[in-house]
């Protein structure tokens, strides 16, 4: 079977620095080489954002892009939808492939969502009568009816995204790239994005997912590939790649913390954080936990003097960079007092409530006005699931505590309700 995509040995350079684009500097780089001048030292700066990148992908298949900021993710898709060509190797694309790469990519801010809607359609090969006979559909699943006949250039990004999304999926494409955009908007309507990829996966779309999201990375896609620095690393299953990215996480965590208690033991000599551990209420190292379970979060220190008068933070920090909790003793009226010796102050969440997906903690001991940091510490990693099986990993901060009710309104309170003429 001829695979839907296949990478062979890309590269994808890019000169950094100063870039001249009118005609008098144009001829002024064809002239100078001419007349034995050399060009400014920024001109020949360059960036190889992909080196020697290969692999297939075969229809039907799902696959996620996983890596950190600035490792090439987004260039593979803009390389796939030919807004850019290889530096050197092969880019092959076998389907009717769409992309929702940036907000109203695509889009001409000066005509109205339906005029738009059309001229999606039309670049993406459709005839006028297919676009027609979709119109509604990408209408409805765009949730923006009342907007439609409004320039982009009025729309939020939310909107923008919701639109362009809707065009991008209700197409029904044989290839879909989506990149990071389902992280704006709220949260109802990513829900029905991830449904509608879902559908499209079942009907043999292939995909091509970037997230740093990794609960949707292991909700929608079946393998993955780990990138950095332009590079591939690995291949393989979902689980197997953010287990690997999860790795790549905790040594750079431990990386960040050894830097901070380097710059502590030089400036601030006399305390130490010497560890922060997640436990249960019964004192026990938790590695995973539910969100409906309570947690301990406990911080032992070493002092080598008489602080007195102290406070102390803690941070708890999801697997794509977001901090869900800033908590801070000094806010919270809780008094705390650092004398010479070993000491530990702990922060009991009940419930934790936090989201599924994969966290870590840091903690602060701060001076006395709360102005200064003179210790720092963090947690391993560990992972939180949701307390009610099927929900979406990752789709939101926490999840509250909560009880639903319903009242019914009987006919006799609806007719003493009804106003009067």
């Amino acid at each position: 079977m001829t695979p839907v995509i296949q990478f062979t040995n890309v590269s994808k350079r890019y000169n950094l620095g100063l870039t001249r684009t009118s005609l008098p500097s144009i001829l002024s780089q064809w002239v100078k080489p001419l007349l034995g001048k050399q060009g400014n030292a920024t001109d020949k700066k360059i960036y190889w954002a992909l080196q020697d990148v290969s692999f297939a992908m075969e229809k039907g298949q799902s696959l996620a892009l996983v890596g950190p900021n600035g490792a090439g993710k987004s260039t593979i898709l803009k390389l796939l939808a030919k807004i850019t060509n290889p530096t050197t190797g092969k880019v092959e694309v076998n389907g009717q492939l769409s992309a929702l790469i940036e907000l109203g990519a695509g889009f001409h801010p000066d005509l109205t969502g339906r005029e738009n809607i059309y001229l999606n359609g039309t670049i993406l090969g459709l005839t006028y009568k297919d676009i027609h006979k979709k119109y509604d559909e990408i209408v409805a699943f765009s949730e923006i009816e009342e907007f439609i006949d409004t320039p982009v250039k009025r729309y939020s990004s939310g909107m923008a995204v919701r639109l362009g999304f809707a065009v991008a999926s209700c197409i029904e494409p044989q290839i879909l790239l989506v990149d990071e955009v389902l992280a704006v908007g709220d949260a109802s309507f990513r829900q029905k994005c991830i449904e509608r990829i879902k559908s499209l996966l079942r009907n043999g779309t292939s995909l091509i997912f970037v997230s740093h999201d990794m609960g949707l990375v292991r909700a929608l896609c079946e393998r993955a590939l780990y990138i950095e620095h332009g590079r591939l690393q690995a291949s393989g299953t979902s689980a197997e790649i953010i287990d690997m990215y999860n790795r790549v996480l905790e040594k750079k965590r431990v990386e960040k913390m050894n830097r901070h208690d380097g710059g502590m033991d030089e400036v601030n000599a006399g305390i130490e954080v010497t560890r922060v551990d997640i436990l249960d209420v019964e004192g026990n190292p938790v590695h995973e936990a539910r969100t409906n379970q309570p947690l301990v979060i406990r911080v032992k220190y070493t002092a080598y003097k008489d602080f007195g008068k102290s406070n102390a933070i803690i941070l708890i920090h999801r697997s794509d960079g977001l901090l869900c909790c800033n908590i801070r003793t000094h806010l919270d009226h809780f008094p705390m007092s650092i004398e010479k010796g070993e000491g530990e102050y702990f922060l009991k969440i009940d419930p934790s409530q936090l989201f599924g997906s994969m966290y870590y903690v840091e903690s602060w001991i701060m001076n006395a006005d709360d102005s200064d940091g003179i210790a720092f510490g963090a947690s391993e990693w560990f992972e939180v699931r949701n307390s009610i099986q099927g929900h979406e990993a990752n789709m939101a901060v926490f999840e509250p505590n909560r009880a639903w009710g319903q009242n019914r309104i009987s006919q006799n309170e609806r007719a003493v309700a009804r106003p009067t003429a």
